[in-house]
């Protein structure tokens, strides 16, 4: 739905959260019986026009809530049990739901690694609850013309709560403020690391310094004293307000976590960063355009190239693959870890700093039902602890088709 049309019925609009909807309504409603066959995740991908992961994504969710049960070589079947596995929401609103049906509006990021999965998991929470979730998605770039009629609609139909990634260096945190402060809307940033936020806004943030110097730190047990920190290139504009371009933008918490580590181990100049485009631009969301290729190929190739390399794990990955398609020899001691814990690191078996994406929703939802005594009484500031992951590393034979 967009703000400015005006209607006021706030819907889901994740399409996990879409599928799990209607699949959830037809077991409750006895359309879909117990013992009954689902269809196969690509033909629910197909019958809704949405993804081959977001329909896998919402089969799963439904079995982890007890409603459908998936048996090898057989298919998804809805569980027998399901009536004695499920609480199914009272009409009268119990100590932990709203009053009444309200929804909770996110703003959020484009990206689609751990920021797009913090989403996720927060969307579901909210539909447990009884909230309606709306979300509003946010790039990098815009302006009046796409976050006024945002905060029309704010106005107009205040939500119960705001949740927030970023908004282009806090160029609306004011008006956003006084929407809040009128209408009693609590406002919380959400699962980000390294943008500053008005000081009175609630926070669950991802701790990305943490998480570099936990990379780094693996390494040099590992016996590296040199460490590769690939990074995104700072986008500032002429157009950005002074308060942005003074800020710690972007990539340098990152720099200063694994740099930091490094220091404190008594190794002085033995962090190397190579940059990279955005991933909200084209050429930053896939590593594996030509331009980007040839520049992992030179990192690679070059004789002061470092044998261990940090980086959010999409990057990591494309850099593995770069090595395998160009049989670029690697030392044995050479290592990566990835940032994130995504997917990627799982497919291609290397250790990745999780930011626990799970815990900072669980922490938003819980500020977002919290009574009001208590979340007008306190400043809650929560700042999750990454955990680094390892998974068994596959042989670029078992990676070849993961591109």
């Amino acid at each position: 739905m967009s703000p400015s049309s005006g209607r006021k019925v706030v819907r889901d609009t994740t399409a996990s959260s879409r599928l799990i909807t209607r699949l959830r309504d037809s077991i409750e409603s006895g359309e879909l019986r117990a013992g009954d066959k689902l269809a196969t995740i690509r033909n629910l991908a197909h019958q809704y026009d949405i993804t081959f992961d977001a329909a896998r994504s919402a089969v799963a969710r439904l079995e982890s809530m007890g409603y459908v049960i998936r048996k090898r070589r057989s298919g998804t079947f809805v569980d027998d049990t399901w009536q004695s596995k499920v609480q199914v929401k009272p009409q009268a609103a119990g100590p932990n739901q709203p009053s009444q049906q309200q929804y909770v509006a996110l703003i959020l990021d484009s990206k689609v690694h751990h920021y797009g999965r913090f989403f996720d998991k927060l969307v579901l929470g909210l539909q447990e609850a009884g909230y309606i979730p709306s979300l509003f998605r946010w790039r990098m770039g815009w302006g009046d013309q796409e976050m006024q009629p945002i905060l029309d609609y704010f106005e107009n139909t205040p939500p119960h709560a705001v949740v927030i990634q970023q908004l282009n260096g806090g160029r609306y945190d004011r008006q956003i403020q006084a929407i809040a402060k009128k209408h009693h809307v609590r406002v919380i940033s959400g699962f980000l690391g390294n943008m500053l936020i008005p000081d009175n806004w609630h926070k669950v943030h991802a701790d990305e310094q943490a998480a570099a110097a936990i990379a780094a730190q693996y390494l040099m047990d590992k016996g590296h004293k040199r460490i590769g920190l690939i990074v995104h290139d700072r986008n500032i504009l002429d157009s950005d307000p002074a308060s942005l371009r003074k800020r710690a933008y972007g990539h340098t918490r990152l720099i200063l976590g694994a740099g930091h580590a490094l220091r404190d181990a008594g190794i002085h100049d033995g962090l190397q960063i190579y940059y990279q485009k955005r991933i909200s631009i084209p050429e930053g969301a896939n590593p594996m355009t030509n331009s980007n290729k040839q520049q992992a190929m030179d990192w690679l190739t070059s004789p002061d190239r470092p044998d261990a390399f940090v980086g959010e794990d999409y990057r990591i990955a494309a850099l593995l693959r770069v090595a395998f398609e160009n049989n670029i020899k690697l030392p044995e001691n050479f290592q990566v870890v990835g940032i994130g814990n995504t997917p990627w690191a799982k497919l291609m078996g290397f250790p990745s700093v999780w930011l626990r994406e799970d815990l900072a929703a669980e922490h938003v939802m819980n500020l977002i039902q919290m009574k009001d005594v208590l979340f007008n009484s306190f400043s809650h500031q929560v700042m999750i602890k990454p955990k680094l992951v390892e998974h068994h590393m596959a042989s670029f034979d078992d990676c070849v088709d993961i591109f």
